[in-house]
């Protein structure tokens, strides 16, 4: 079913496209409404048990930020006096991201940087899908981006408290989590990984690669289920789930999955 609305969306995204109208403020706004009740009915149905890890006052650092569906959640979950670190390249993402944190008013704890994370600091090459605007992904060629690590932002800003990573980057995920090496061992964040198989293949990575990689932080694999819980899972199950899509999104923690709660 999934499957289905997702294809009917693009598949309207693409006749739209060519008449021009999302070349206009009000063609915009209609696309981030709807891209925003897709995103909630039906492919983060569960992110508000995100919300039982991230303590206000804290950090929350979004790859992958798009046109800022998470981000402005993450803010409201931060405030007061919590941060949100919003990364995206894409030109005309990253304007709609900005837009939509300041219609939220929460310019003051957002701090959006246009560009990607990797590896290593430096200039990379970003591959645009002009029919998919949340499919554009890391290749040897495309327009150039600027490259950041994760522990390199963090350490500009003085290295604060993370309590969550959301991570959504095409098959480019392993590249942000080697660049991540010293925040997750400093603060050990939950983890929200989209992990896409044909995507990560393009990149020279597989699903195992992925969940090897972060096994070696000390993390397991975990998925959000209703009611704000989560489920364990071992690598056969998680790749049952993400079957009929070719991806799902997982919760990794570094230990068992206790929630935060507020002290009374």
């Amino acid at each position: 079913m999934k499957k289905l609305i997702q294809d009917a969306i693009l598949a309207a995204y693409r006749l739209v496209l060519g008449t021009g109208i999302l070349r206009t403020a009000l063609g915009l706004r209609l696309y981030e409404l709807l891209y925003t009740f897709y995103k909630s009915r039906f492919e983060a149905t569960e992110i508000d048990c995100l919300s039982g890890y991230v303590g206000p006052g804290s950090a929350v650092v979004d790859v992958g930020a798009n046109i800022g569906f998470f981000t402005v959640r993450f803010a409201r979950w931060v405030a007061p006096g919590g941060r949100v670190i919003a990364i995206e390249p894409d030109g005309l993402n990253f304007s709609m991201l900005r837009n939509a944190v300041g219609r939220a008013g929460l310019t003051d704890i957002v701090d959006a940087v246009q560009g990607v994370a990797a590896e290593s600091p430096g200039t990379l090459r970003l591959r645009l899908n002009p029919h998919h605007p949340a499919d554009h992904r890391l290749g040897d060629e495309g327009v150039p981006v600027t490259a950041h690590t994760l522990d390199g932002l963090l350490a500009e800003r003085g290295w604060p408290a993370v309590s969550l990573i959301k991570i959504d980057v095409q098959g480019a995920e392993i590249r942000v989590l080697r660049g991540a090496r010293e925040t997750l061992a400093r603060f050990h964040p939950a983890l929200f990984v989209e992990i896409d198989d044909g995507a990560l293949a393009q990149a020279g990575f597989s699903a195992d690669d992925l969940i090897s990689e972060l096994a070696g932080f000390g993390y397991r694999l975990f998925v959000p289920v209703s009611g704000g819980g989560v489920l364990p899972l071992d690598r056969d199950e998680a790749a049952r789930r993400r079957a009929a899509l070719g991806y799902a999104d997982y919760l990794f923690l570094a230990s068992d999955p206790v929630r935060r709660t507020e002290t009374p």
